[in-house]
């Protein structure tokens, strides 16, 4: 891989930069120099903060010619390595740093990597850098998470004003086992907007982080061997557009702020998104369920997948609620993400259920639903009607829950 990728920046690279650069910032950062570095990397690290992975990850990189900086926001401010600490970072450093980096070396690319939710202060950075037009420069994004905030089962996802402006040439890795996968054509549309030339690896099997998980499957062990060839074929794929003089769509309001995205509450809420959604899927057994034909019983519908730890945790409760509510017209319908059917059947084996597992093969139940992420609950009334719902794993046998169904079983049917 060293030997391709080094003849093949030849034909790109006038000048190879022999010393190591030194780079003037009060910022905490790690480097690790190529002997004759043929491009540059400068990964911002997500909100889990510097990881021992990634340190790993960027001395492969050195070996193959590729000088890696890697700035620790968090130390360098003394903050905690969680997602509120990304909106205390200054923005304007991640802009120095990239602008540094890029002018003391003009001549060699440099690549941009960041992941999850450090995704959206890069790319306000990058689009402050492309008020005037920058070329030589591209971006990778590892799992990016690009919302506001997360958002609430039914709701429409609202992205950083930033992504639909920038215009630059973007290579995508994304884990397959993700809620995400299923927003990236909506993503890509949005990067594309202003001109960005955009493209796309699905990691197929794997979870998000899977790169860093402590229960990591022995499929993401081996991709994370590989990830530092998955970042050299990303930036092969983008070489070619970097020649191209690139500038960001003006906007009037300043992308350099950094507000506290809206926390969410992760308890059973309200649900106030769109009505009448479709669910027409096969069980395990074949049998056709089509949600119309639950009028008159109380659903709670849940998302889930066997690869998501919080939805196999809060399986046995559900199993249970089924239990207190068998002789109502209460019904739990469970649509699984997108896995083979023998997958679901070998989980099935040793986590029994007592209602139907319904296959959405194609992830258009998913789809129609707005489901961002895993598990998604929605408490759906007699009448058909979706009057609760919740994101993240649940305890159902708690007394909340269990007082929403008994006030819905309660209610008459309308219809």
């Amino acid at each position: 891989m060293k030997a391709w990728f080094l003849l093949f920046l030849m034909f790109f690279v006038p000048l190879a930069q022999s010393k190591p650069i030194k780079i003037n910032t009060d910022l905490v950062i790690q480097q690790y120099n190529a002997e004759f570095p043929v491009a540059h990397l400068v990964w911002f690290p997500s909100e889990y903060g510097v990881l021992p992975e990634e340190i790993k990850i960027a001395k492969k990189l050195a070996k193959q010619g590729v000088s890696v900086v890697i700035p620790d926001m968090f130390a360098s401010y003394f903050l905690p390595s969680i997602a509120s600490s990304l909106n205390k970072v200054p923005l304007q450093d991640v802009v120095n740093l990239i602008n540094q980096l890029k002018n003391k070396t003009p001549n060699i690319p440099l690549f941009v990597l960041t992941s999850n939710l450090s995704s959206a202060n890069v790319i306000k950075a990058l689009v402050s850098i492309q008020s005037s037009a920058v070329s030589n420069i591209g971006l990778i994004l590892l799992n990016p998470n690009l919302y506001v905030k997360t958002p609430k089962v039914g709701e429409k996802a609202i992205y950083w004003q930033a992504t639909s402006l920038l215009n630059m040439p973007v290579y995508i890795l994304q884990a397959e086992l993700s809620p995400w996968k299923w927003q990236l054509g909506k993503l890509k549309y949005l990067l594309q907007k202003s001109g960005s030339s955009v493209f796309v690896q699905l990691k197929e099997q794997v979870r998000d982080r899977y790169y860093f998980r402590p229960d990591a499957l022995e499929v993401e062990k081996e991709n994370t061997i590989n990830l530092a060839s998955d970042v050299i074929v990303a930036m092969q794929r983008l070489l070619p557009y970097l020649a191209e003089n690139r500038m960001a769509r003006k906007v009037t309001k300043p992308l350099l702020e950094n507000k506290t995205a809206e926390k969410v509450d992760l308890g059973i809420a309200n649900y106030t998104g769109e009505q009448n959604l479709p669910i027409k899927l096969e069980d395990m057994q074949g049998i056709m369920h089509n949600l119309q034909d639950y009028m008159g019983k109380v659903v709670l519908l849940n998302f889930w997948a066997s690869w998501c730890p919080p939805c196999v945790h809060e399986i046995p409760s559900m199993v249970r609620l089924k239990k207190h509510f068998k002789e109502q017209k209460f019904e739990i319908l469970a649509v699984n993400l997108a896995e083979n059917k023998a997958k679901v059947t070998k989980f099935l084996e040793t986590n029994g259920v007592n209602f139907p597992i319904l296959l959405d093969a194609n992830g258009l139940a998913v789809k129609d639903w707005k489901v961002f992420a895993y598990p998604s609950t929605y408490l759906i009334d007699k009448d058909g009607k979706i009057r609760f719902a919740v994101f993240g794993g649940y305890d159902w046998d708690s007394a909340t829950s269990k007082n929403k169904i008994n006030r819905l079983l309660s209610e008459k049917v309308n219809n």
